[in-house]
């Protein structure tokens, strides 16, 4: 798994290969601190316990702790699966609304997107992993919005290349798709970014705390 992992990473563009790397050390570092804690205070519980010190609040929060820390361990292995078994992708996000959602696009665009970015760079246009920004959901800052008659020429470039490249064929309907809202968003004059997503649920109170739309 981790040798099909690296595989994976190597292929995508290096902006995504970071924003990767730093989701899940940013998931290591919590899971440590909150399995140690967590880990600590159950222990104490379990030995206060069985020194027969204990009173029923020990035994209460014992069990507590006990079924929080199972609880947890299921979500850490959820959490993983989304790094190792769940392919992430690469969507488009915009700073005004369009009609749609292109929140799950771009898995297969992300998995070519480093020799898609070596076809970009030879015709003198912008890279995908240019346009890759920070998350302002996830990451903290952002988003860097660039203008989408940007986006549109290079993926026009692209997809005219689908009978040619293999990578552009694999990621011929992702290209496609995202397009379609890149031409939607320079008739708004409306900016994009693309945003690295290993995470595939949402929620209402999600979007209404981000800058941008899906």
């Amino acid at each position: 798994m981790l040798k099909k992992f690296k595989e994976r990473l190597a292929a995508y563009t290096p902006e995504a290969a970071l924003k990767m790397r730093q989701r899940m050390m940013k998931s290591l570092r919590s899971g440590i601190i909150w399995f140690g804690v967590l880990g600590s205070f159950t222990a104490y519980l379990t030995w206060k316990i069985a020194s027969g010190e204990s009173n029923g609040a020990h035994v209460a929060f014992a069990s507590l702790a006990t079924g929080v820390l199972l609880f947890s361990l299921l979500v850490a292995y959820e959490r993983m699966k989304d790094f190792f078994v769940t392919p992430p992708n690469l969507h488009p996000y915009f700073s005004a609304k369009l009609p749609g959602c292109a929140l799950d696009l771009g898995a297969e665009m992300l998995k070519q997107s480093r020799a898609l970015d070596s076809l970009a760079a030879a015709a003198g246009l912008k890279r995908i992993g240019e346009f890759v920004s920070d998350d302002d959901f996830f990451d903290g800052p952002g988003p860097t919005w660039h203008l989408a008659e940007e986006g549109v020429a290079t993926f026009e470039m692209l997809l005219k290349q689908a009978n040619l490249q293999p990578c552009v064929k694999a990621a011929e309907s992702d290209l496609k798709s995202i397009l379609d809202f890149l031409l939607l968003a320079r008739a708004n004059g409306t900016q994009f970014c693309l945003l690295f997503r290993e995470i595939h649920v949402t929620n209402h109170m999600e979007w209404e705390q981000r800058k941008g739309f899906c």
